[in-house]
């Protein structure tokens, strides 16, 4: 009965609906195994490569055949690089849970021993990082934390279209289409996952202005270095050009020894550039281990004061009660830890010790880049 009266409310085409038998979809095939990431990079820069040429700017072929050629150099360390990305985030991550799980005046402490035993290292950076704080360094963060929520949406909109299969042929539809179409298509995608691109336009504008007022403000800083390379190469050029230029001109030969004078030149002023970052080390050694060696000793005094082992202590070495005004305990630790320090970056020629070189290597890469752009630009 109550089927029938079913069937007596529904209307003729749901009737209709309901006794004919839905048709089968057709089931999509799994997706089967992606593009590597290389050959993904490898269709970029051909799409690239594409748009250079169809456009009318002059040399776009030159500019394009320049991209094919480079194609398997920016492959590769894009390889390398989507290997090493994910391996310094998860440990930079690890190290900033630890920094939130340590007390605050053991965290100061480690940051001033890094600065003591390894600040000469980072001359550059150390520099780039005041000139920084001097332009605001809390707006600048801010900018940061925009772009990277952004890049977050960015990268999160590219995996998802990376696993779409429209055609449910089980291959990614990314993988089909040719090179040009497949630069076109992410350039919608990250337009689309772009929530605020006035907000991230302001943010990029902002920061590459930091970041030219900071590379001028380190070009002005470390004038005398560059300055000092120069004075270093007009004093011994001519001496060294006598005794060297025949033979490297013999070893030319007379097609190539036309080269002679300019490879000598180069060679003088890379290695007079090197000798005087090295002086320059030296001096930020000296400033870097005696600011360092302040940090980890005011930090060691408020640690010791906050735990109670100044209590402990006989009164020759800590009067009770402790007042580091009167006392020169602070004093002696930071300056035993700030010759520990400068003795022991010298003592290592400014090279960092294992394992300290991996943890810190993406800093010395940053720190490379800005002596490079500060010497030769």
């Amino acid at each position: 009965m109550f089927t029938n009266l079913k069937e007596q409310l529904l209307p003729k085409d749901a009737k209709d609906k309901a006794l004919t038998p839905a048709k089968e979809q057709p089931a999509k095939k799994p997706l089967r195994k992606r593009m590597s990431q290389a050959g993904r990079m490898e269709k970029y820069i051909e799409g690239i490569a594409v748009a250079t040429e169809q456009s009318e700017k002059q040399g776009g072929k030159e500019l394009a055949g320049c991209l094919r050629a480079a194609g398997p150099v920016i492959s590769g360390f894009m390889r390398v690089m989507a290997v090493l990305v994910p391996i310094y985030v998860s440990l930079y991550t690890r190290l900033y849970k630890l920094y939130e799980k340590l007390p605050k005046n053991a965290m100061t402490m480690v940051f001033g021993a890094a600065l003591c035993f390894f600040g000469g290292t980072f001359v550059a950076s150390i520099a780039a990082i005041e000139a920084a704080r001097t332009m605001g360094l809390q707006r600048l963060y801010g900018d940061m934390m925009v772009v990277l929520e952004q890049a977050k949406l960015i990268g999160a909109a590219n995996e998802e279209d990376d696993l779409k299969d429209e055609d449910g042929d089980g291959v990614a539809d990314v993988d089909q289409i040719p090179p040009h179409e497949l630069l076109q298509r992410k350039t919608v995608v990250a337009m689309q996952a772009v929530e605020q691109p006035a907000l991230l336009q302001a943010s990029v504008g902002n920061l590459w202005a930091a970041y030219i007022a900071v590379l001028a403000t380190l070009k002005l800083q470390f004038a005398r270095t560059t300055a000092l390379a120069v004075g270093i190469v007009e004093m011994v050029k001519f001496p060294i050009m006598r005794v060297t230029a025949p033979p490297l001109a013999l070893a030319l030969g007379d097609e190539l020894k036309h080269w002679t004078e300019t490879l000598i030149d180069c060679t003088m002023y890379l290695f007079a550039i090197i000798f005087a970052w090295y002086l320059q080390m030296i001096i930020a050694a000296v400033s870097s281990g005696l600011r360092g060696g302040r940090i980890f000793a005011d930090a060691l005094v408020a640690l010791a004061v906050e735990r109670d082992w100044m209590d402990k202590l006989p009164d020759w070495v800590a009067a009770k009660p402790y007042d580091p005004d009167k006392s020169f305990l602070d004093e002696v630790v930071m300056y035993g830890v700030a010759v520990a320090g400068i003795a022991f970056q010298i003592f290592l020629g400014f090279q960092l010790p294992f394992p300290v070189n991996l943890v810190l290597w993406p800093l010395q890469v940053v720190e490379w880049i800005l002596r490079i752009q500060i010497s030769w630009n």
